[in-house]
């Protein structure tokens, strides 16, 4: 197969620092994006949303985040600075491309895209590990009278003012939107909780603590667990009489073992402690009108909220591969290629930021591409 462009898939952060990377190294690439712009996941989360990760080290490289963005970058800030990202270094960027299957070729991989067909020797998977909602099938949920819906199509939580709310989940993306809909003037706010969460602090003492976790990268996982513990500890102090008890695993061990990142605290344990949101049971099902949680307490919620999780939506595109494992992640680690010439960035989360580790994954496959590329015959 004679080199062409390397085809990258997906638009984001992830997709962006892959292309830029390429360039950098001398081999030439194209992005597909089916979105009509860069960061389509980003453009359509809520409005309050922003960065957990701060903002010098959630930059591309050869683009600083400007300073006007704060220290916790918002929503629409960074879609902007993705968007001159591309623009400054003129990236190949297709929009309005949808890929629909990878599969395998003479010498490399044929890419099935709503515009056609595309053949390149090598292809970078970087649409995200969280772009597919994913909603439970509860018992009787579909003849439930009121709106159950996925906190991703959420655009605002003023929408839910004077509304009473059953939020379903307990990870990053509750946590976060708890506190925007307390502060909207939601009527009440219940949380189902099934497994406790590790709540960190976003900053202690005025001080980031995302610094702070990255350089502990170095140290053995019990440590850091340890030193969370104490760090969650010193900050809230003991959450059990509040619905939260400890829980059974600390958040290193928990995202190895689960993928199950830390929930970073904006707010919400000081709306817990003011009794302003009240932590319940996991949901059983529904019946009617009403929200059946285990144990058999029922509630009578106007809307039911879930921040249940995304899915990456992979097993249409390279299912058939061999190339994930059973939770639909692709096999190796960050960086990685899964099967020769086929790669994935932005796949494997990090509690010290995954925007962070975008640029240093996406140095990696394109050095290693560059490097195929050289050993290879002429065509």
């Amino acid at each position: 197969m004679r080199p062409g462009p390397v085809v990258v898939v997906g638009a984001g952060s992830a997709g962006l620092a892959t292309a830029a990377a390429l360039q950098r190294a001398g081999v030439e690439a194209v992005v597909l994006e089916q979105g009509d712009g860069v960061a389509a996941s980003w453009r359509s989360r809520h409005e309050d949303l922003r960065l957990n990760t701060i903002r010098w080290m959630s930059g591309l490289p050869g683009l600083r985040l400007p300073r006007s963005a704060g220290r916790w970058v918002s929503r629409d800030d960074y879609v902007a600075y993705l968007d001159r990202f591309a623009r400054s270094r003129r990236l190949h960027v297709r929009f309005g491309v949808r890929v629909r299957r990878v599969d395998g070729a003479p010498g490399g991989w044929r890419v099935t895209t709503s515009a056609g067909e595309r053949e390149s020797d090598h292809v970078v998977v970087a649409g995200g590990h969280d772009r597919l909602p994913w909603l439970p099938d509860w018992p009787g949920r579909d003849r439930f009278g009121g709106p159950v819906m996925h906190v991703a199509a959420l655009r605002r939580a003023a929408d839910l003012r004077g509304r009473r709310v059953l939020l379903v989940g307990a990870g990053n993306s509750a946590v976060e939107i708890a506190g925007h809909l307390v502060e909207a003037g939601v009527k009440a706010l219940w949380v189902s909780v099934r497994t406790p969460p590790n709540i960190l602090p976003r900053e202690l003492a005025g001080l980031p603590l995302h610094p702070l976790a990255a350089l502990s990268r170095v140290l053995p996982e019990g440590v850091r667990d340890a030193g969370a513990r104490a760090l969650s500890r010193l900050a809230f102090g003991d959450l059990s009489s509040y619905g939260l008890p400890l829980p059974p695993q600390g958040p290193f061990e928990r995202m190895r073992t689960t993928g199950v990142t830390v929930a970073v605290d904006q707010g919400f344990v000081g709306h817990l402690k003011a009794g302003r949101l009240e932590i319940v049971a996991a949901v059983a099902g529904f019946d009617g009108e009403e929200v059946v949680l285990r144990g058999g307490r029922r509630l009578r919620p106007d809307v039911v909220l879930a921040a249940t999780g995304y899915r990456s939506g992979l097993e249409p595109l390279v299912g058939h591969l061999g190339v994930l494992d059973a939770g639909g992640r692709p096999h190796g680690g960050p960086g990685s290629a899964a099967a020769p010439g086929l790669w994935f960035v932005g796949y494997h989360s990090a509690i010290e930021g995954t925007l962070r580790r975008h640029p240093a994954e996406a140095a990696r496959v394109a050095r290693a591409v560059a490097r195929a590329r050289r050993r290879a015959p002429a065509a």
